[in-house]
């Protein structure tokens, strides 16, 4: 007879073999992500240069601060790249 290791989560809930969190840990943690991005998303700049956002149409509630991408694809050329991104839900 083989006996298997339970795996729990901090809180003490199990958890799947490759998880690192619960079910519950998780969704909480993602439930107060997308709240952060809605925030920043409501005041319409972002908080790493403080240039505008826009939505990417490719996924729903994905954003984007406009001076992310590739010169030709940013808002201002003449400023650098930003690498934010959030999801809203």
């Amino acid at each position: 007879m083989t006996t298997r290791t339970i795996n729990r989560c901090a809180c003490g809930r199990r958890m799947s073999l490759h998880s690192q969190t619960c079910t519950k840990c998780h969704e909480a943690r993602m439930a107060e992500l997308h709240a952060q991005v809605q925030v920043v998303v409501e005041s319409g700049r972002c908080p790493v240069c403080g240039s505008g956002l826009r939505r990417n149409l490719a996924m729903a509630g994905w954003w984007q601060c406009e001076q992310y991408g590739a010169e030709g694809h940013r808002a201002d050329n003449s400023k650098p790249s930003c690498g934010w991104q959030g999801f809203t839900c």
